[in-house]
């Protein structure tokens, strides 16, 4: 039997020691960090062109889910910490994103935010229009050739034609289950959908989603894409209507409603998919 050297044991046991110490204290620090006092951070918003205030831009503390809106002189005044992600935003300007050091609490700030075009979505102003089902509006309505559709099985899978048709008869089904998509989709984005109960809270919060309509402020809280979580909203059967119209408290509040409509069966897909 060989023999452990001594020293080889006393460094293992340090070691050991040591992180047993570590792992005791973590959830110490973590409570002392999470417990510090917020301090406040000021400064100015205006825009780059002009120099002039903007009134009513919009200051989110992503970190610890605080808004605040500027005055009159485009001053405001948010309560944060160190290494927190400060959003600044205002409509038909680009939005800022700002993480504030030590020192950023000791000055008053400028922030110059730059203008961003706002795209309309395209007209489109058809030569006729049809005012009913009637005989001359057949006549106008333009005639076009489909095109027609060959699908090379083997070439676009790379197989026999029966294995291919399984393949996309396995997709077809995965987008005919709007509960695994959801599933799948709150596995991976959980964390940031739990922020949904914590944001009705805040009525500052509350106050600019309800008067933003352009979705940058939401996508920022919920570190997800616009076109996400309109995917998302339509797996949950809202209307394409409704996702133009309603403002952004009103998305959010449809979003929870869906992860809480769907959490019973993704619980029980997921007891499931552990057996």
């Amino acid at each position: 039997m060989r023999l452990i050297p001594k020293k080889f044991l006393k460094i293992h046991t340090a070691a050991f020691l040591l992180s047993a110490v570590l792992l005791m204290w973590a959830p110490v620090i973590r409570a002392q960090q999470s417990n510090r006092p917020l301090r406040e951070l000021k400064g100015f918003v205006l825009q780059a062109k002009n120099k002039q205030p903007l009134l009513g831009a919009n200051i989110i503390n992503l970190t610890r889910l605080r808004g605040a809106t500027t005055g009159k002189a485009g001053f405001f005044m948010i309560r944060a910490l160190p290494g927190d992600t400060i959003l600044v935003s205002y409509l038909g300007f680009k939005t800022f994103k700002w993480v504030p050091d030590t020192l950023s609490f000791t000055r008053i700030h400028r922030i110059y935010l730059q203008e961003q075009p706002i795209v309309l979505q395209e007209v489109v102003i058809r030569e006729h229009a049809l005012t009913g089902v009637l005989p001359v509006d057949l006549a106008l309505m333009p005639k076009k050739d489909l095109p027609r559709i060959q699908l090379h099985l083997e070439t676009m899978f790379g197989d026999t034609i029966p294995n291919a048709l399984t393949r996309i008869n396995d997709k077809l089904r995965t987008y005919m289950d709007p509960v695994g998509l959801l599933y799948n989709f709150f596995s991976v984005h959980g964390k940031d959908i739990r922020k949904l109960r914590h944001l009705k809270e805040r009525d500052e919060i509350t106050r600019i989603l309800a008067r933003r309509f352009d979705r940058k402020i939401l996508s920022e809280l919920l570190d997800l894409p616009e076109d996400q979580v309109y995917q998302v909203l339509e797996w949950c059967e809202y209307d394409k209507k409704f996702l133009r119209e309603a403002s952004d408290l009103q998305l959010l509040e449809a979003l929870r409603n869906c992860y809480e409509k769907h959490r019973p069966f993704m619980e029980i897909k997921h007891g499931a998919g552990k057996q």
